[in-house]
């Protein structure tokens, strides 16, 4: 058994710290050291302490940048207390143990997340001394407990009081690999600040790349959920959160069904890029985004009704919708819960909105399996959260690009002699956007209608652009769709004239694309031969 005779408290933040030190010195005699904010809210309760500057007859330096640091307190958590030339040293030099050190971090992240904080402020809260006794405390975790989160405190009495004042060995390394976690992402989060305010220092403008790409790229991820399994059935699955994120999927509040799988998350993750896409333009109105496998199954903007935003979309792909994840960008309505559950009767893995009518929640919790998810104001938030760059994993690495969330056209030119409505461009830019968000090669037919806009025929995935057409236009006319009059939006240019005859044939009479291939003057021509409008925007949006 290992008495704990002495501890180092030291915290930022003090909820929790006056009774916890209470009951350490009432309970088990425990000598205190303080010092800063922490003795003085230690002296005020009536709790007994030592200053550290009287422990380590050293006073605070530097208007209390240096407090901690000193070999009296390094020395009495470092010194191997089974290690005979140590504790002789220790006699020697007049060194005391400490067996127990109670810290947490200046709260740098919460200060630089405040748009008014500037460099001075932020250099100002790096904590030196705090990080540097929590790990030597650490890794001298068989002889020193170290306690950094205030959550704790109840827990670590409990267990001394189970164990005659001492500490089980299991609980002492876990608080230390805590402790390793806590001050990895503590430094992460400062190194990745310091890397984009670099421009702070001269204050001017540095290089783009060198700010938001770093030479050494620092993440840290903590784990929020274990996912019955991954991809699939053998592979072992989990969600992890970004350390540095300001708003993200975890912050989505699963309010009934089943927990969320692998899968689902990324098809959540699709759908509301989608919904964040779309929203900036169509804030006002009604948006129903349906997923399946990644990539959109229809999608259909409605300027007064959900409900018929509800049905248009769905009306794209009545087959693949079922077991699908459906997004709304409004407070979700009784009457589209009644439509979904009661009238078409399908089954929805995922239904995402930002808040729902009381009875339509009702409604959809009959069916025990939905899983029905709120997330509240996410969509107001999408410079929060593409403020980072996005990662994809390779084999022995990462690949690292900025978010495509930039207005969907870059140049609008009309490449071709049939003029374009006002009604067309409107229709035009959501097939084009839809075809954003379906994997590569990408072809989507959509059509105006009285109140609104909606997709007639997905194609996605094809290694060709003429065979993603053909399939966009087959599965559109498999489910009774129209395509005389219709629109077609495509992720990329047309290689050859062919992709856009088979878009004539299907019926359309206008083109998204951003233009860009050697032979695009020879698709010009074969456009204005066949009486089409094509429209050239100047941005790809592939999605591999």
């Amino acid at each position: 058994m290992k008495l704990i005779k002495r501890a180092l408290v030291s915290v930022y933040d003090k909820s929790g710290i006056v009774d916890f030190v209470r009951q350490l010195v009432d309970d088990f005699h425990i000598e205190i050291l303080s010092t800063g904010g922490t003795a003085r809210t230690l002296e005020k309760a009536g709790i007994p302490y030592t200053k550290v500057s009287d422990f380590t007859k050293s006073p605070e330096m530097f208007d209390g940048r240096v407090k901690t640091l000193h070999p009296r307190i390094h020395c009495g958590l470092l010194m191997r207390r089974d290690n005979p030339k140590d504790v002789a040293d220790a006699e020697k030099y007049g060194i005391l143990p400490i067996d127990m050190v109670v810290c947490n971090l200046y709260p740098f992240k919460d200060v630089i997340s405040k748009a008014e904080t500037d460099l001075n402020t932020a250099l100002e809260m790096i904590d030196i001394g705090g990080p540097t006794q929590i790990r030597a405390a650490a890794k001298s975790f068989r002889d020193v407990v170290v306690i950094s989160n205030p959550t704790k405190y109840n827990e670590i009495i409990n267990l001394m009081h189970e164990n005659n004042g001492d500490i089980p060995l299991k609980t002492r390394w876990q608080l230390a690999q805590e402790i390793f976690t806590t001050t990895s992402l503590y430094d992460a989060t400062i190194a990745n600040y310091l890397a984009k305010e670099i421009s702070s220092l001269e204050n001017k403008e540095v290089d783009s790349d060198l700010k938001d790409f770093p030479d050494l790229l620092v993440k840290l991820y903590r784990k929020v959920q274990k996912c019955r399994y991954g991809e699939n059935w053998e592979q072992r699955g989990y969600l992890y959160e970004d350390s540095d994120k300001i708003l993200g999927l975890s912050d989505l509040k699963k309010l009934h069904g089943k927990a969320i799988s692998f899968n689902n998350w990324l098809d959540i993750d699709s759908c509301m890029q989608v919904l964040l896409d779309f929203n900036q333009d169509h804030a006002d109105h009604h948006i129903c985004a349906i997923f399946k496998h990644t990539t959109p199954n229809g999608v259909a903007i409605d300027y007064n009704s959900q409900l018929e935003a509800t049905k248009h979309a769905f009306s794209t792909d009545p087959l693949s919708a079922f077991g699908g994840i459906w997004g709304f960008n409004h407070r979700l309505t009784t009457e589209v819960a009644r439509y979904i559950i009661e009238e078409k009767n399908v089954f929805v893995e995922v239904l995402l909105a930002p808040s729902f009518e009381k009875e339509a929640l009702e409604i959809l919790q009959t069916k025990a399996n939905m899983r029905i998810v709120a997330f509240n104001d996410f969509l107001e938030h999408r410079k929060d959260i593409y403020c980072h760059p996005e990662i994809r994993s390779v084999l022995g690495g990462v690949l690292v690009q900025d978010y495509d969330w930039k207005p969907i056209v870059k140049n609008w030119e009309v490449k071709t002699e049939r003029p374009i409505s006002p009604r067309e461009k409107e229709a035009l830019i959501f097939a084009y956007r839809v075809s954003k968000w379906a994997k590569s090669n990408s072809a989507v037919f959509a059509k105006e209608y009285e109140t609104g806009v909606y997709t007639l025929g997905i194609g996605a995935g094809q290694q060709s652009r003429v065979h993603v057409v053909r399939l966009a236009a087959e599965k559109a006319r498999e489910f009774g769709h129209n395509l005389h009059d219709s629109v077609m939006g495509t992720d990329s240019f047309f290689p050859f004239p062919d992709g856009l005859e088979e878009t004539v044939k299907a019926g359309a009479k206008a083109i998204l694309n951003p233009g860009g291939s050697i032979r695009d003057d020879a698709v010009v021509q074969k456009a204005n031969e066949l009486n089409i409008s094509l429209v050239f925007c100047g941005k790809r949006v592939f999605r591999h």
